[in-house]
């Protein structure tokens, strides 16, 4: 059985905030599939992305927040495999999806 779980608008991870966007563009300029900016306030996510490697990249942003939050010092190989098994347990054991039907995509 498929649970969704909607994407809020603005997440929250310790004392960090982040207004949650899909914008365009991100790969072809910087070749990422989404960034958190800790001083705007803003995770990004390329709206090209769809499907499970969107979610990959918003979980991958998550644990790069809880990093910056907890000062764990974790490097890009560490958030990309906690964010793996992250999804990998979600997805294919819980039967968890993500909903993004409240992130509006910029034009």
């Amino acid at each position: 059985m498929k649970i969704l779980a909607k994407i809020p608008p603005q997440i929250k991870i310790g004392a960090l905030r982040a207004n949650v966007k899909m914008v365009p563009y991100i790969h072809a300029d910087d070749n990422y599939r989404g960034l958190f900016n800790q001083r705007t306030e803003e995770l990004q996510i390329d709206n090209q992305l769809g499907g499970r490697a969107r979610d990959m990249t918003f979980l991958h942003e998550i644990v790069h927040m809880a990093d910056i939050n907890y000062e764990s010092r974790l490097d890009e190989s560490d958030v990309s495999r906690i964010a793996n098994g992250l999804f990998e347990f979600l997805y294919y054991n819980l039967g968890i999806e993500l909903d993004w039907s409240d992130i509006c995509e910029t034009p």
